[in-house]
């Protein structure tokens, strides 16, 4: 998985240095979150950690960073709070409501296992914020857009993923549009919600649940505390969401 975190860090060193994107952006007030570049080392010993071992992954895919989360860390999906719990080392306490619904998911089935056999990620490894808010790269202007999202179908050419689950309606139109034009050979599953819109305590039981049997379609997994009769007590697999 080292290839990935250079293919990705060789794609910003290009766009830095593309004064045409610079000046578009710059012009819309857009900035790029700084978290993948500034936490590179970071980056590359996670994904030494979980993403080593070979298989065809179940890949979830989300549409960007967000400033509290991988906007920071540089890890899609996992903020400084996760960070901690994952690797057992002090990285802060900074959460991000969808990182801590996924890292809800991961425990769920154990730190390691999970990342066995899912891998998650985002269309575009970078975020972007305009005003001091979170902005999504399909509201980029149209000029730049599509280069944010280039790297996309390689990333999974190194993945071979075993399907790619679209965590939103946008991501799911974005990875047909690549198949049609052949630039995506994996099966698209079905979408399930996107990460945030689950974090709700509304919506965290029905979302979650709906994770679990997405993955469990799709993978080996099986959730701890699952009893004889296959089913788990929520209270039990799944600890609460921080707010």
């Amino acid at each position: 998985m080292k290839r990935i975190i250079d293919l990705h860090l060789s794609f910003m060193e290009r766009v830095l240095q593309d004064e045409t994107v610079l000046q578009e952006l710059e012009r819309e007030r857009i900035s790029i979150l700084p978290g993948f570049m500034e936490q590179v080392d970071l980056v590359r010993a996670y994904y030494e950690k979980f993403y080593s071992k070979p298989g065809n992954r179940l890949v979830l895919c989300g549409i960007n960073p967000g400033r509290y989360g991988a906007g920071k860390s540089g890890i899609p999906f996992v903020d400084f709070d996760g960070l901690s719990r994952l690797l057992s080392e002090n990285y802060g306490r900074d959460q991000e409501r969808s990182a801590q619904f996924i890292l809800s998911v991961i425990e769920g089935y154990g730190i390691g296992e999970f990342q066995d056999s899912v891998y998650l990620t985002n269309l575009s490894w970078f975020g972007f914020r305009r005003d001091g808010r979170n902005m999504n790269y399909y509201n980029l202007p149209r000029t730049v857009r599509h280069q944010f999202i280039e790297s996309f179908a390689e990333e999974m050419k190194i993945v071979q993923p075993s399907a790619i689950v679209p965590l939103s309606e946008e991501v799911a139109r974005e990875l047909r549009k690549l198949a049609a034009a052949g630039q995506l050979d994996f099966p698209i599953a079905d979408r399930i919600p996107h990460p945030l819109h689950s974090s709700f305590p509304t919506n965290v039981k029905k979302s979650r649940l709906r994770y679990h049997m997405c993955i469990e379609e799709h993978t080996g997994l099986k959730r701890k505390g699952i009893g004889s009769s296959g089913e788990s007590s929520e209270s039990e697999s799944n600890p609460p969401l921080s707010r």
